[in-house]
Parts: structure tokens; sequence; C-alpha cells
């Protein structure tokens, strides 16, 4: 019996992880979705100098806007020091959206009715030698905050290089306001990932994950790691894009490392996101998106990362034996 429910656990385990991936795929998007991102916007662009291998950081300001016929999106870029550097670009989207300009859509979300992260990837050369490289493009509107980001792989290796983000405040006032009272609490009127609706079917189980995670990150916010290691079992496996297979001794440390840096860092549940799935006579899966914040040097960094989580129900004793986090 203990290997039926074992083999069971694994094959839906493959088979929700298989789920989740295949979401990112042939991901299509309207263009009017990111009409929230219109405006003046001023900030600094720090760049990679590929000959001297140093970060440069200057100031920069960028106009956004769409054609006359609403099918392209207008970015003019200025440079206040640097202003031979100005220059425009404008991007249509093709396939139904599921390209933006040349770059294949691989991630976009729409997180209220202002808030959306965009991102893209396409094949071409980079650097000083023109060496052959995948070109990932981000795009992410959080409140006034507004990141336009270029990573590069280089062909044959397997980390992204950060070649260049620019940092932009709107600088229009009366800029429309998000209320997350109205905007965050019904997870039903968010639209996320090809215009699909989040629907509750289980609402007592929904709730009752959704409480365990709040009380689980409660206590890494509280920086509490007694507390947070009593929501897992000992023979946990957590699953990590960027760090592999990690058992319950390793989370640990990485935790404990994490609350001994001096930038308090901060995690909260992307509420929208949040899906629960029960698991028959074994538990619940957790399926959703956080948000990470820290101070560095003064600057607010922020990140949102997708997750998977199996809880299992022990006669009402909730623990969790498996977690993916991936999408760093």
């Amino acid at each position: 019996m203990k290997k039926k429910i074992a083999l069971q656990f694994c094959i839906l385990f493959l088979i929700s992880t298989q789920f989740l991936i295949a979401q990112t795929k042939n991901v299509n998007f309207l263009l009017s979705t990111l009409a929230s991102s219109k405006g003046h916007w001023k900030g600094t662009l720090t760049y990679l100098d590929y000959s001297s291998a140093k970060l440069v950081t200057i100031p920069a300001e960028i106009d956004i806007s769409f054609t006359s016929n609403k099918t392209g999106y207008i970015r003019a870029y200025s440079y206040p020091n640097e202003e031979n550097s100005n220059s425009t670009d404008t991007t249509y989207t093709k396939q139904s959206g599921k390209y933006f300009g040349k770059g294949k859509v691989v991630r976009f979300i729409k997180f209220n009715s202002r808030d959306f992260t965009l991102t893209t990837e396409f094949n071409d050369v980079d650097g000083n030698d023109k060496k052959q490289a995948t070109i990932r493009n981000k795009y992410q509107l959080e409140g006034n905050s507004l990141i336009i980001r270029k990573d590069v792989k280089f062909k044959g290796t397997t980390n992204w290089i950060n070649r260049n983000e620019y940092r932009f405040t709107n600088q229009q006032k009366n800029q429309p306001r998000v209320d997350p009272k109205t905007e965050l609490q019904n997870p039903q009127k968010i639209e996320y990932k090809n215009e699909q609706k989040l629907v509750v079917k289980d609402k007592v189980l929904y709730n009752k994950i959704k409480a365990l995670d709040s009380s689980l990150f409660s206590a890494y916010n509280q920086q509490d790691l007694t507390k947070m290691k009593s929501y897992f079992t000992k023979d946990l496996e957590w699953y990590e894009d960027n760090g592999g297979l990690l058992n319950l001794e390793t989370v640990s440390a990485k935790f404990q490392a994490i609350f001994n840096k001096r930038d308090k860092i901060t995690s909260e549940l992307i509420k929208e996101t949040l899906e629960v799935f029960p698991i028959k006579d074994y538990g619940a899966i957790e399926n959703g998106q956080y948000r990470f914040k820290h101070l560095e040097k003064g600057e607010l960094k922020v990140g949102i990362f997708r997750f998977l989580i199996i809880w299992k129900n022990d006669r009402g004793n909730w623990k969790i034996t498996r977690v993916v986090s991936f999408d760093h």
C-alpha cells in the first residue's frame, strides 16, 4: 500500500510540474495591456562595459507611447549627459501576441489593472567579439517603478549575464493608484497567463492552504527559523532551478544565511496567483508566486519567483514534503 501511494504521489508530482512548465509555452498577450506604462519616466541606466568588465551607471529618461493606430509600442530613450546616444524604438507584436518584436514571449503576467511582467527571448550575437547568445529582455512595472532589463547567455555557457538595466520612476502626477484591498481580495477577478481566470474549486481547502502559507512566511519575515522548520517534514525534498535538489538541513542553512544578512529580505504571496488542488488521501498542491523585496545599497530590489508546494495532511497536521522553486 505504501509503495502504491508513493508511486501515485510521484506521478502526480511530475504531472503537476509538467503542467506548470507547459503554462510558460506559447504565451501571448495584447499590446494594450502595457498601456499603464505610458508616460515620462526618469531614472538610471546601469550597463556592463565589456571592455573594462565594470558596471557603469548614467542618468536616463524614457517616454513611452503608442503609434496612432495602437499597434506599435514606442520607447524614446534620452540621456542628459550623453545626448548623442538618444534613441527611439518601436516594437510590434507578431503571431497574435506570441512575439514582441523579434523576441518570443516566454512569460507574461498581469498582476492587477496596472502591474505586469513581460519577458521575451531570442537568439542573436552580443559582446565585442559578436558571440552567439540568447538575449532575454524583461519589462516589469510595479506601482510607480518600471524596470527594463537585458540579460545575455552566451552559447555553450549556462550563466546569464546582466547586460544592462534601466530603473525608472514615473514623473507624471495623478497617476492611477491600485488599491490592494479591491484588486487582490478576489482571485477570480484577476486575469493571469493567456487571459485565463483563476477559479477556486474548493474554498475550504483553498483557505486552509492560504492560511498555512501566511503563517509560514510570517515566520520567514520575522526570521524565525525554528518556526519555519516546524512546517517541513524531516524527509523534505526541495527542488530549485539554480540550486538542484536540497534536503531539510541544506534548506535551513540557506535560510539562516539569508537571515544573517544586514539587508533584511521580506516575502509576500502574490495572492491572485495562488492555486490549490487536492491530492486524494494525501493532502494538497499549492501553486503560485512570491514577491521578494530587500534593500541593497539603499535601493529597493524586487524579485518574483514561482513555486509548487506539496502539503501532507497527517490527521489534521499539515506539513510540507516537497517544494519546487523556479524561474529565479
